[in-house]
């Protein structure tokens, strides 16, 4: 299986078109895609998700600072909820506390829980990126619209200024303005191992990714596929230095692939 990284959204892919390329579906919504790869026994249901990541949302909502929001899992999992009235760690690990089955298996769980809510975040994440991208394009055909209304010319449109300084004003988060926030890639390499077959590729067209993984000396081969192909642990693609502890995801080998 071909499984597009890092973005699950079909909409921010910004690669070629690939046969057989697929995206990935953490479970956040009550019906799967049928256009996605959606993995069976998934330990979060969607009901459970969504209250976990409102819960996420609102906690972060009361940063100024979006750079601020540790919910996004700049580093682990366990940062999502760190010093707030309520754990998403605490949460997370209650959902298996049932006694059921032996220490291992519910450790096991535990740690797959905490993988799919990393991607879960970044599923989330990625519908705000849509949606400001939304609004912004919004603005901007409503800027066009009256100026074809009253007759500007193309060289005298506002449009372009207006939307700039509207964002440099608002500071909605668009890409104009600076206050672009990344998506955690590193750590979403590193929790979908729990979730997709051994066989599966990454797919990757993003360089700037490709330029952090050549400066943690990841070296990759050109298959004849034209497809160019390496082969580690996922905390290595995750650009550590080391094995993260309580990350049994992390731990398994993963092929990533880069489209140039």
């Amino acid at each position: 299986m071909l499984l597009a990284f890092p973005y699950m959204h079909p909409e921010l892919w910004s690669g070629d078109d690939l046969d057989g390329l697929t995206f990935f579906d953490p479970g956040l919504t009550a019906e799967a895609d049928p256009h996605a790869f959606r993995p069976e026994g998934l330990p979060l249901d969607p009901t459970t998700a969504g209250a976990l990541i409102n819960d996420c949302i609102h906690f972060g909502e009361q940063f100024k600072d979006p750079g601020e929001m540790a919910y996004f899992g700049a580093v682990t999992a366990d940062d999502f909820y760190e010093g707030s009235s309520m754990s998403i760690q605490a949460q997370l690990s209650r959902q298996f506390d049932d006694g059921r089955g032996s220490k291992q298996a519910r450790e096991a769980r535990e740690a797959a829980s905490k993988a799919q809510f990393v991607l879960l975040l970044a599923w989330a994440f990625e519908e705000r990126i849509l949606e400001l991208a939304g609004l912004e394009e919004g603005i901007r055909d409503s800027w066009d619209a009256m100026d074809r209304t009253i007759g500007v010319d193309e060289e005298d449109s506002l449009g372009e200024r207006e939307t700039a300084l509207g964002e440099t004003l608002s500071h909605t988060g668009g890409t104009s303005d600076g206050q672009e926030i990344q998506l955690p890639w590193q750590r979403v390499v590193e929790a979908l191992p729990a979730f997709i077959p051994e066989d599966t590729v990454l797919v990757c067209a993003d360089p700037e990714i490709f330029e952090v993984w050549e400066e943690f000396g990841i070296s990759f081969e050109e298959g004849e596929d034209g497809l160019s192909r390496a082969t580690a642990p996922a905390w290595k693609f995750g650009c550590r230095r080391r094995e993260p502890q309580g990350m049994p995801a992390a731990l398994k080998r993963l092929t990533v692939a880069i489209l140039k």
